[in-house]
């Protein structure tokens, strides 16, 4: 009989042994696994910071901001002719204009922008036989949509290409945004060019699209 007892005893502390062992082993892989995505995104960061270096000159207060994950996207903020301003360089996303392969989105942005309505200017690529392609303003209010386009605010955007520009009313920004692969970022005097733009585009927002 107490051998019958102790069997079933033993094979209960070889189960929680293994159990244990388990638990440890699976820690230990997670934390590799940490250590692993930390020290990636270290070294992402570090790139980052690299690559932004020719824009600093540009900007008042310069600072770099990582997105405190994987490293997937890195954003520039400072002043710009007494503005608040950010970049943000977004490398390897899915690209708008060519299904089926990744492009490098940079976007510029004004801050503290007021207004009454949201807004964008896109570029339309048109369909076959039916229509070109070309600059489009949208915004849900019609009036304003026909005061940007008097106010010829497509000017401002049009040299730069291809690209989208969207005002939004929920956090006053005002934003410009390409794909430029294979580069990451702008060379600095395009990067002025853009900034430049979107204070016009601002001073525009302001006259036509009163908060």
């Amino acid at each position: 009989m107490s051998v019958l007892l102790a069997a079933p005893a033993r094979n209960e502390e070889m189960s929680t042994q293994g159990i244990v062992l388990g638990v440890a082993v699976l820690v230990a892989f997670l934390v590799v696994c940490y250590a692993i995505g930390k020290a990636a995104a270290w070294f992402k960061n570090g790139r980052f910071n690299r690559a932004w270096s020719p824009l600093l000159p540009v900007l008042g207060d310069a600072r770099i901001t990582s997105d405190g994950g994987v490293a997937v996207t890195s954003r520039l903020s400072g002043t710009y002719r007494g503005a608040s301003v950010h970049a943000l360089m977004t490398p390897n996303v899915a690209h708008k204009y060519s299904p089926g392969r990744n492009g490098n989105v940079f976007s510029v942005a004004v801050e503290n922008v007021p207004g009454g309505a949201d807004w964008s200017i896109v570029w339309n690529v048109g369909l076959p036989l039916v229509g070109n392609a070309s600059w489009v303003i949208r915004s849900p209010d019609v009036l304003l949509t026909k005061r940007l386009e008097d106010a010829d605010a497509v000017a401002a955007v049009d040299s730069f290409g291809r690209a989208s520009t969207h005002y939004r009313v929920r956090d006053r920004t005002l934003e410009w945004s390409a794909y430029i692969e294979p580069r990451v970022i702008l060379a600095p005097d395009h990067f002025r060019h853009v900034l430049d733009a979107l204070l016009s585009l601002a001073a525009i927002n302001k006259t036509v699209n009163p908060a």
